[in-house]
């Protein structure tokens, strides 16, 4: 229920921000683009542009001609403002306004059409295999469990009022990878269970596999929030909102292998009419299969 409940609150907030889920990356932006003497602060210009909330904004540095260039990327018709404030901050500097222009999208049509293609195939892809592995009941878990983690990563951030840039898109792949791996490691030590021959039902030898991992479960997902967090406090305002991503998709993926993916098994495997007998015993001949020419050598 806890994520049925995120899920909707973070659709319902996505849906009510809008375009305002999404960041200059993907609706364009105004470009301005600056000249100094010497060397420019890039420290100093994101020190300024945060008094107006753009601390985040993309800065590009360049040498040319003996000159020193930047170019700052910030939403629609903010360049005005944008000038005055680096001038004004930075008055020793001595820099020039070189010209201002509104640019498009980074992230066009095609492009996200391509990288829904390509998140299609791979969801595909998982299926194949992990049916092939174990058994479709666990490749249909191993979906379910990834698209959870991301749903609610996004969801998350309409919630918390943040935009969608090129960095967070890559930290929602990172995350989907995380959440295949994290789900896998479970489901392997399930299928060592069913295959043993173990005594007891089926959802206590998934329970008692799950908490046979549990402990490097916690332990590998806090480990990697140790440096992400430090990332999110120190990393400074460009890679904070990456660092968040990264944040909520490992405390996300870490619950949904634990308590999504395994459950989803069941329910898959009684939805589609067979036992769990049945799922047991199919378990127990691909581990079999998999298992014989290693041991033939």
């Amino acid at each position: 229920m806890c994520s049925v409940a995120l899920i909707l609150a973070g659709a319902t907030a996505f849906y009510i921000r809008g375009e305002r889920n999404f960041g200059v990356d993907f609706r364009g932006g105004d470009l301005v683009r600056m000249s100094a003497p010497n060397k420019i602060d890039i420290g100093q210009v994101r020190h300024a542009l945060s008094a107006i909330g753009f601390a985040d904004a993309s800065i590009q540095e360049s040498q040319q001609g003996g000159k020193s260039y930047i170019t700052v990327r910030t939403p629609i018709n903010t360049s005005e403002k944008v000038e005055k404030q680096i001038m004004q901050s930075m008055p020793s500097a001595g820099l020039t306004v070189e010209g201002s222009e509104r640019v498009g999208a980074l992230v066009g049509g095609e492009l996200a059409r391509s990288s829904l293609i390509a998140l299609g195939l791979g969801i595909l892809g998982i299926l194949i295999y992990v049916t092939f592995r174990f058994e479709l009941s666990f490749a249909v878990g191993a979906t379910v469990a990834l698209l959870h983690d991301v749903l609610i990563t996004i969801g998350m951030f309409a919630l918390l009022d943040r935009e969608l840039s090129l960095p967070i898109v890559g930290a929602v792949l990172t995350i989907a990878g995380y959440s295949i791996y994290d789900t896998i490691v479970v489901y392997d030590r399930i299928r060592e269970g069913l295959a043993s021959g173990r005594k007891g039902s089926i959802e206590q030898i998934m329970n008692d596999s799950i908490n046979q991992t549990l402990s490097r479960t916690l332990l590998t997902s806090g480990c990697t929030l140790i440096p992400i967090c430090c990332l999110f406090f120190f990393g400074g305002a460009v890679l904070r909102d990456f660092a968040l991503a990264i944040i909520i998709g490992v405390v996300v993926g870490t619950y949904s292998s634990i308590f999504i993916a395994s459950p989803i098994v069941l329910w898959w495997t009684r939805a589609r009419g067979r036992s769990t007998v049945a799922l047991r015993r199919e378990v127990t001949e691909k581990a079999t299969t998999t298992a014989s020419p290693l041991a033939r050598r």
